[in-house]
């Protein structure tokens, strides 16, 4: 085997190994911090609080109107839906040129519940940009069932 250790060597030695293994460190830490901002700018800000009779979810939504928020109850969470919709329209009459964009937005998140859950026990307002959704808790039921004898014959 030759001293220098063949001919890959020269591009590993301890020096370029070091700068190599920073710069992908650098490469992952750049990747998430892109991929929080990508979850940021689909989800929104929520809080959930528990008392003895319900819980509580406060969901920041200060760029929605109340109209742009849907609510949807699941078996076992709630969804919410906030969408939003923006157009331009630009015209230039000395150029005959008219142009129109359009943007359309949504974002939702899932709140999973403990329990399950009836629309009847939702309630909801929206003030201040925040959504507030109180969902009372229900008492689990049990269904008891009567065994009967069985009979051999």
């Amino acid at each position: 085997m030759p001293e220098n250790g063949g001919p890959i060597m020269p591009f590993f030695n301890e020096k370029s190994l070091g700068t190599w293994v920073k710069s992908l460190e650098q490469f992952i830490d750049k990747s998430f911090e892109h991929y929080q901002t990508m979850v940021d700018h689909l989800s929104f800000p929520l809080e959930i609080q528990e008392t003895k009779n319900e819980f509580i979810a406060y969901a920041n939504l200060e760029n929605y109107d109340q109209s742009q928020i849907q609510i949807e109850v699941l078996e076992r969470a709630l969804k919410i839906i906030a969408f939003a919709s923006e157009s331009n329209r630009f015209a230039d009459d000395k150029n005959n040129i008219t142009q129109f964009k359009q943007a359309n937005k949504r974002v939702e998140r899932l709140v999973p519940l403990p329990f399950a859950v009836k629309q009847e026990d939702v309630r909801a307002t929206y003030g201040n940009g925040v959504l507030k959704i109180r969902v009372k808790k229900r008492k689990p039921s049990a269904h008891y069932i009567d065994i009967q004898p069985e009979i051999e014959g």
